[in-house]
């Protein structure tokens, strides 16, 4: 089974299913990822652990987002490996800490705060799951090209996003960028 993907480089690569490690290291070449200790060692010992399916899953999720030319999916890309032991909305091997990926060194879920309570609710300390941010920013792209007049609050980190249907954001959230907050609105923590 083969998977065209494009790197870092800007270059198409061809990588069969043993080739994955080049798509991890491709991640792990984006900004911000120098300070994941072992980043292609970690990522690459998680693939080697996963089943077949699994790994064809990461591959065609890779490709399908452009993880290896679209450094702002790497890290939803690189969260997205398989091998996280309990992972589940809310709890992933490799959330966000601030400003760096905090993996698990043991490959078991911690705690992390879904697209919905990023979208939603105020800031607290507990860490930011990565596809949860992901979520989060294609829903303030939208929102800040599309629905900017409505919208300028959550824009400008002023305001967080409401489900009122009265809400202006949320109307024009709703007409323009309906896939991206549905998306968002259904990351939430299990439970």
């Amino acid at each position: 089974m083969l998977v065209v993907l494009g790197l870092a480089c800007g270059c198409a690569t061809v990588l069969d299913l043993e080739g994955y490690q080049d798509a991890a290291a491709s991640l792990c070449a984006c900004p911000g990822f120098e300070k994941v200790e072992q980043c292609a060692a970690r990522a690459h010992a998680r693939i080697s652990a996963a089943s077949e399916a699994e790994r064809a899953v990461w591959l065609a999720r890779f490709e399908a987002e452009q993880c290896g030319t679209l450094c702002e999916h790497a890290a939803a890309c690189y969260a997205a490996i398989p091998g996280c032991e309990g992972e589940q909305p809310g709890c992933e091997c490799c959330p966000w800490d601030n400003a760096v990926l905090k993996c698990s060194d043991t490959n078991t879920c911690q705690t992390c705060r879904t697209c919905f309570e990023l979208a939603t609710e105020a800031p607290d300390m507990t860490y930011e799951c990565a596809f949860g941010r992901s979520l989060l920013l294609d829903v303030r792209e939208c929102a800040c090209s599309v629905c900017t007049d409505d919208c300028t609050g959550f824009c400008q980190n002023l305001e967080l996003l409401t489900t009122d249907p009265a809400d202006t954001c949320h109307a024009c959230l709703e007409q323009n960028c309906k896939v991206s907050i549905d998306a968002c609105f259904a990351d939430k923590p299990q439970g």
